[in-house]
């Protein structure tokens, strides 16, 4: 086992609600089996887009490619060129893949595999590139006189399947009879034990804007696999125009291939539609909340994510002067992006903060960095057998000091005035107050220079909030951006506003506020109270010295309401999972869910009396017996426990605090019989799929969710299209090459 790989691991995935490590084992091997394919020394052509999900295959990639005879990597882009026959002797050590492993040097290529994402304009770069590489092999071989070699095994991988659309661009460019082409299956990646990724990048962008249906078919085909893999998902409930498209895919391929899901099981559940492990998925369109990743994320995990980026679990790190001789593992990014190292729940301290307040998360971090310096200042007083359990921690005092080198940007962040300028100005527009204000904080932003993408974020939260930018202030900050940052940016703004995104208020009472007043969207610090319970005691404690279940609980039984993770905000898109999930379906929230885009849904999947696929509304009788359980729940957190900081709204109007008063027992004297729930006293498991995108912040906020007693003991599986942030969704909207034009003069993008 390599060194790096004993240090930073990828993440277990056999401690969330299902199991998952069988498809990162079935990728893993099928990926495997693929390099093996073409026999001998290889060189490996990676479209930049998936060498991250690849290398959440193995903690140790680089290594494993060279096993399997990868001699020579390098990524597909513009400009680039495929290896020759010619150049063989000359490229025989590794690049970008590790050192050591391969095959000896002087034996020349063999092969050349290329894999991409299954795109037109993957493909057409390709097909350019193989025309190239055939006119250098034949010029090469008229200018030595020498007979040309044995071509190249060259074979083209699509992820995750072929398309008809790139074979048919292959064949045009007159390359289809040059290499023979496969597929990848790599369709979910799991980044950790509760959270699947379809890391697509700019899903959101190409349905809203280019009108590609694309990520929500691998999205329906994604949750299909699922169902074979755990069962029939007995209940389906949603919101937003993707999220009934996707429902639509998923009822449609699961008739069309009536035997590739398991025959529902005896489980407890409706009549007709009894289920497997996944008791209910929840679909989820980004476009009916925008407003929560626009806004600046203030967790642990969050935080890093804004400031230095997490890629695909990889987070940039320099060790202080390779502390111990340890090597980072590379993310799959190309090399100029600098070092990075794994950052995932293996690592227990970041399990411990990440899904915390960052204030908080660093006050724990501090302590438990000051109690490591204690114990290593009092080695001299300790006897042979202390020393031996100190030097059995020290792997873990390692990954105390990388995650303290890791958070050091984000506590320089932290500590500008600016940054929190800023969070009082978001908490302003969405409860819509001073929004003059707030255009006047935006403008400042230009004349400081700052990125254009955080520019961005305030003005759509602003068009979101209001229902539209007051004109004057609209076109103010219209004409100050394409002043600041260049006139090729109104194809930026028009792209916005093509989605509905950006535009100016046409007057009225915005229907956000009757959301934010329903669903409970902003609680006021002052009516939480104390945010965190028990920190005092727990921040004394390193978490070192305390069994692994006693730090989940401290870590999942802190926050009172999911709005404390935003400062007073709590994500739209988790009240409404919370509604769905918790609070008895959609029935006590309709008025709002009018007001947001797209229509909600609510059906039940099942099979007839002779096992032919079904699909229909859920019972009425069933709503109502499940909002009659979750009154009775609310009944008695409130007779036993602390409100949980909610004033009012739909969701109180259904009988249930949305804080985390009250005790376990209380929690689990629910009665039985809703759909999906289970016998035992576990609860339920949620998928919940994010189409377009969620944040570090929203994951964390399901965690919360479940650790509280109103969950029951349901356990929240995500599954998203990409984890993303409110600039990493918005870059999706600049045009490639202003952004390659900016790169180039170093202007902010």
């Amino acid at each position: 086992m390599s060194k790096s790989k004993s240090k930073f691991q990828l993440p277990a995935l056999h401690t969330g609600p299902l199991p998952l490590l069988g498809i990162r084992e079935e990728a893993r091997h099928a990926f495997l089996d693929l390099l093996d394919s073409c026999p001998g020394r290889k060189a490996l052509v990676l479209d930049p887009s998936i060498s991250g999900p690849l290398s959440m295959l193995d903690a140790s990639l680089n290594e494993l490619l060279s096993e399997h005879g990868v001699v020579k990597m390098q990524y597909l882009e513009a400009g680039g060129q495929l290896p020759v026959e010619e150049a063989a002797p000359k490229a025989q050590q590794l690049q970008g893949v590790g050192s050591g492993g391969g095959p000896s040097e002087g034996q020349g290529l063999r092969g050349i595999m290329i894999i991409t994402r299954a795109t037109v304009e993957n493909t057409q770069l390709i097909a350019a590139q193989l025309r190239n590489a055939r006119a250098r092999a034949a010029n090469y071989a008229k200018q030595s006189g020498n007979r040309p070699g044995p071509p190249l095994d060259q074979a083209v991988i699509f992820i995750p399947r072929r398309t008809p659309a790139c074979e048919r661009v292959l064949e045009e460019e007159g390359v289809s009879g040059d290499v023979r082409c496969g597929e990848l299956g790599l369709d979910m990646v799991p980044l950790e034990d509760d959270v699947l990724s379809l890391e697509l990048d700019h899903a959101f962008k190409e349905c809203v804007v280019d009108g590609d249906s694309g990520p929500l078919y691998a999205a329906a085909r994604a949750i299909l696999r699922l169902q074979a893999m755990f069962g029939l998902i007995p209940r389906i409930q949603g919101k937003g125009p993707a999220a009934v498209a996707v429902r639509d895919m998923v009822l449609r391929m699961r008739k069309e291939n009536p035997g590739l899901i398991p025959p529902p099981s005896s489980a407890q559940g409706l009549a007709g539609s009894l289920g497997g492990r996944i008791s209910r998925l929840i679909l989820v369109d980004r476009e009916v909340d925008l407003i929560t990743p626009m806004l600046s994320q203030i967790t642990f995990e969050g935080l890093i994510d804004e400031v230095t980026g997490i890629k695909s679990g990889g987070v940039p790190w320099t060790p202080k002067g390779q502390l111990m001789g340890h090597s980072t593992v590379s993310s799959g990014a190309p090399s100029n992006t600098g070092p990075t190292t794994l950052l995932n729940s293996s690592d227990p301290y970041f399990r411990e903060f990440r899904d915390l307040p960052y204030h908080h998360a660093i006050t724990r971090l501090q302590s438990a960095a000051r109690d490591a310096r204690k114990e290593y200042s009092e080695l001299s007083s300790k006897g042979l057998a202390e020393l031996k359990t100190f030097v059995k921690g020290l792997p873990k005092l390692f990954l105390l000091d990388r995650l303290t080198d890791i958070a050091t940007p984000i506590a320089n962040q932290v500590r500008q005035q600016m940054f929190h300028d800023r969070l009082r100005v978001e908490l302003d527009i969405v409860e819509g107050i001073d929004i003059e204000g707030a255009a006047a904080f935006t403008e400042e932003l230009m004349l400081r220079g700052a990125d254009l993408l955080d520019v961005l974020r305030l003005m759509v939260t602003m068009s979101e909030a209001g229902h539209g930018i007051p004109r004057k202030a609209f076109d103010m900050l219209r004409a100050e951006v394409l002043t600041t940052y260049g006139y090729e940016h109104a194809l930026t703004l028009g792209a916005l506003e093509k989605a509905g995104f950006l535009r100016a208020s046409t007057g009225g009472r915005s229907p956000f506020t009757t959301v934010r007043k329903d669903l409970d969207l902003v609680v006021l610090e002052n009516e939480e109270g104390d945010d965190l319970q028990g920190a005092s005691s727990t921040a004394t404690m390193p978490s070192t010295q305390q069994p692994q279940h006693q730090q989940h609980q401290q870590q999942r039984h802190v926050l009172k309401d999911i709005s404390q993770l935003y400062k007073g905000y709590a994500p739209l898109s988790i009240r409404l999972v919370e509604a769905a999930a918790l609070r008895g379906g959609w029935g006590p929230i309709t008025d709002a869910l009018s007001l947001l885009p797209g229509s909600h849904f609510d059906v039940t999947q099942g099979c007839d009396e002779e096992g032919r696929p079904t699909d229909r509304p859920t019972p009425p009788a069933v709503l109502r017996q499940q909002q009659q359980q979750q009154q009775h729940l609310g009944r008695g957190m409130r007779s036993g426990g602390a409100p949980g900081g909610v004033s009012g709204g739909a969701l109180s109007r259904a009988g249930v605090s949305a804080g985390s008063g009250g005790t376990n027992g209380e929690a689990g004297q629910v009665a039985q019989g809703a759909p999906g729930e289970q016998g035992d006293g576990s609860g339920e498991v949620v998928l919940v799929a994010f189409l377009g995108g969620c944040t570090y912040t929203e994951l964390s906020a399901l965690r919360h969710l479940s650790a509280s007693p109103a969950s029951q003991g349901t356990q929240f599986l995500a599954l998203t299209t990409k984890v993303v942030t409110g600039s990493s969704l918005l870059s999706g909207f600049i045009d490639p090459a202003i952004v390659r034009s900016c790169r180039a003069t170093g202007l902010q993008v």
